[in-house]
């Protein structure tokens, strides 16, 4: 967490509505938190619950939307240079390479070609895929594409990186690997960090802030810390599945049977 306890994003009464049909559908209501400085924090809640439409409002590409939201003291806007945001299904352009993806932003930025070869050469070295820069995206795994997405976030510099759902397609192998190793570039950059997830036990692992969301609308139900993100051997300890159970007691629904064999959710 931040040593002097400053925040990177300060978020009061939020709530956020869609035009649907003509009607007003609340996606999240009354919503509010904060994220310290340099530290991780996951949100987690039941589908349609308003996780991404929150990441949204943090990058600056929803603008409409009620109450205060801040990033970095100041009012989020849509051009803020160092915010990231990692969507789900990597965004990356398939009749690009692998260097083209990842350099992408820092064209948009004009950056020269000798700053835009050392800042994409560093990070794809970072990401384990420098050997694979000339592939085109067809020719990469899941967990290559992801990292892919990872590194054309990490070349643009960012204190405050979103990420949406990354590792939700890929094979539990892949995503365990690829979880270690975004904490390791956290430990090393100390950027913040705000995960949209619908794991438990990702959530544990890579928050150390885990904000629950009710269903629709998105209400916060809880905010738990978790200090012990990011030591050796955590996703082992009685700990980490103490947590794991009270999350999932506070996230799902128990059913339980009545008389004649039906059920109802408790």
């Amino acid at each position: 967490m931040s040593a002097n306890g400053e925040l990177m994003v300060r978020v009061r009464g939020l709530s956020v509505s869609y035009q649907q049909q003509n009607k007003e559908i609340p996606a999240l209501r009354d919503v509010s938190f904060s994220v310290p400085k340099g530290s991780t924090c996951a949100l987690i809640g039941p589908s349609g619950c308003g996780k991404s439409t929150l990441l949204y409002v943090l990058s600056g590409l929803l603008r409409s939307w009620s109450g205060e939201v801040l990033v970095d003291g100041a009012p989020v806007t849509s051009c803020r240079r160092q915010t990231a945001l990692i969507l789900q299904d990597y965004g990356l352009l398939p009749w690009k390479k692998v260097y083209d993806n990842v350099a992408l932003g820092l064209d948009i930025r004009g950056e020269s070609r000798e700053k835009k070869y050392i800042k994409v050469k560093r990070v794809l070295n970072e990401v384990g895929l420098w050997e694979m820069r000339q592939r085109y995206p067809s020719q990469l795994s899941g967990g290559q594409r992801q990292r892919t997405g990872i590194a054309r976030a990490l070349a643009l510099e960012p204190d405050l990186l979103l990420m949406d759902e990354p590792f939700s397609s890929l094979d539990a192998l892949t995503r365990e690997k690829l979880q270690r190793q975004l904490l390791e570039i956290w430990q090393e950059k100390r950027m913040t960090v705000v995960l949209v997830t619908h794991s438990i036990e990702e959530a544990i692992f890579l928050g150390q802030r885990i904000i629950l969301l009710s269903g629709s609308p998105g209400r916060v139900l809880d905010i738990v810390e978790n200090p012990r993100v990011g030591e050796a051997g955590y996703r082992k300890t009685a700990e980490f599945h103490a947590l794991t159970t009270k999350l999932r007691e506070k996230l799902v629904p128990e059913r339980v049977e009545i008389s004649g064999g039906a059920g109802r959710w408790k």
